[in-house]
């Protein structure tokens, strides 16, 4: 949130102007400014009209692809500790997804671009890739369901977010496939359950957070975000 940004007030003081508004929705709106940046951010826009340097192209597929190991096992701890086993069989087969679908995109993508092993390999990861994979990680050893779902929301969400504007805007399908089938991974029906299913689970839990519980999640949620513009960030930055 920017210094000039007006402060959201905790969550039982927003429903009360509110009344309509449902946990997610206060998580969004205490974090605003830094959601409409990834959103919005001209990295996407630069995706959208495939007109990404090579560099930054490929540095952003080596350093999204290290999301997965750790995504995957905080969706899964997230499943572990959904209350029934209809809120654990979205998360399910999105895990099926992510480790199918999404994975051979990426294996995919590097041997059309000719990325050697080493290239892959050698490149550090950037600090936001380590701080998004620490925080991934320490969500899952919380041990708390909100908090999983907190990191998971923000980082399907924002993907939404973007994929969506970015695709309705462009007037030419890119004829790519790295580019063409990433925002197609997020976009459509399917992908739009997703994230509202991790939305209306918060839904269920938050209001029955005590107090520390919800900032604590709160935080997670802001953390994520900032993360992810600190990821575009340094994605349309200059590239080694």
């Amino acid at each position: 949130m920017s210094n000039t940004a007006k402060a959201v007030p905790d969550f039982p003081s927003w429903r009360q102007t509110n009344p309509n508004g449902l946990f997610s929705d206060w998580l969004k709106a205490s974090c605003a400014d830094q959601w409409r940046a990834v959103t919005h951010h001209v990295f996407t826009d630069a995706w959208g009209d495939a007109a990404l340097p090579k560099a930054n192209l490929e540095n952003y597929l080596f350093q999204d692809h290290r999301f997965i190991d750790r995504f995957v096992a905080l969706l899964a701890a997230a499943v572990s500790r959904a209350p029934s086993l209809k809120d654990r069989i979205p998360g399910c087969q999105f895990l099926a997804l992510v480790t199918g679908e999404e994975n051979t995109y990426f294996e995919r993508s590097f041997a059309a671009l000719g990325v050697s092993d080493d290239a892959r390999e050698n490149l550090p990861d950037w600090p936001a890739t380590a701080a998004f994979k620490q925080l991934m990680k320490d969500a899952t050893d919380s041990n708390s369901y909100a908090n999983m779902l907190a990191v998971l929301a923000v980082a399907e969400g924002t993907y939404l977010g973007w994929a969506d504007r970015v695709n309705k805007a462009i007037a030419k399908r890119p004829d790519d496939f790295w580019y063409a089938e990433w925002i197609d991974l997020h976009v459509g029906v399917y992908f739009e359950s997703v994230v509202a299913y991790l939305n209306t689970q918060l839904d269920q839990v938050g209001p029955s957070l005590s107090g520390e519980d919800r900032a604590e999640c709160l935080s997670y949620f802001k953390r994520a975000t900032d993360l992810e513009c600190q990821f575009f960030d340094t994605a349309w930055g200059p590239q080694e």
